[in-house]
């Protein structure tokens, strides 16, 4: 099977990350004991450079051997205080440790990774996923500031054409897609959909912000249910950014499919139930 790790600049033990990615089968978790002699190190562990050094020497290693693999790489550059080496972008802002900076370092050793793929023996036998896990900072005045929802997406790969998915697409979607692009035909229990195989198919958005939730179908119409309150009905505009919430509540068949989804995974692991029927 599938060699199987977690690539992280940090220490592992933040955020329970080692006792969740060995819970659930990775085979290996790399975090900042494991690198020698990095060239940077900062408050959230060493320099994305760093990283993703050791992740091209590691990929090398197992592909020369004939292994297949799957690596969840990990940055974490562009988070507060936004540290990051000396001398390697020019900056956008005059300050170093500002966000657009450390975005735009992120961004720097992203590319030198992919360049370095490219010119690898795995690059042909490799697809990547880049992902972000969240925005930079979720907050607003609203009860789900939906545009801070909005994270970018892209799928790279040796033998893959060029298109875009306009449909609204969730991180939920990227576990089946992937499957799909690898050629694995598969039964497995994950709600997220084929972008491949249903690429038009009515998308949808899961949010949570604070105690609120927020359920988005693939017309920007929204749902928020509140804790102790009547849900809510409103229409996202992804033009301004802001959701426009109507009179009266959503009608029950909304309410029913974000209550669904809001409370799926909770049964699932309570009862112990992820998994194929049998």
């Amino acid at each position: 099977g599938y060699d199987t790790g977690f690539n992280y600049g940090g220490e592992a033990y933040f955020d329970n990350m080692r006792s969740f990615f060995t819970g659930n089968g990775f085979d290996s978790i790399i975090d900042q004991l494991d690198y020698d002699n990095p060239t940077f190190t900062g408050s959230w562990g060493v320099s994305d450079e760093d990283l993703f050094a050791k992740a091209h020497d590691d990929i090398q290693k197992l592909h020369a051997a004939g292994k297949p693999f799957f690596r969840l790489v990990f940055s974490s550059s562009n988070h507060t205080p936004f540290e990051y080496p000396d001398d390697r972008i020019e900056r956008y802002d005059e300050e170093k440790n500002t966000v657009n900076n450390a975005v735009k370092y992120a961004d720097h050793a992203l590319g030198d990774f992919i360049d370095t793929a490219r010119n690898s023996d795995y690059w042909k036998d490799t697809i990547f996923l880049i992902v972000a896990d969240h925005d930079a900072r979720v907050w607003g005045d609203e009860l789900v500031p939906i545009k801070n929802f909005h994270i970018p997406g892209l799928i790279l790969g040796a033998d893959m054409g060029s298109r875009r998915i306009t449909t609204l697409t969730s991180q939920v979607d990227l576990a089946p897609t992937l499957l799909s692009l690898m050629g694995i035909s598969s039964e497995n229990p994950m709600v997220g959909r084929d972008l491949v195989r249903f690429p038009d198919a009515p998308g949808r958005a899961i949010m949570q912000f604070h105690d609120d939730y927020a359920w988005m179908d693939g017309d920007y119409n929204v749902t928020i249910l509140r804790p102790d309150k009547k849900p809510l009905a409103g229409v996202y505009s992804p033009d301004t950014g802001s959701t426009r919430y109507l009179e009266g509540a959503p009608d029950s068949a909304a309410i029913k499919k974000a209550l669904a989804h809001a409370l799926l995974p909770l049964k699932l692991y309570r009862e112990r139930a992820y998994g194929l029927s049998e």
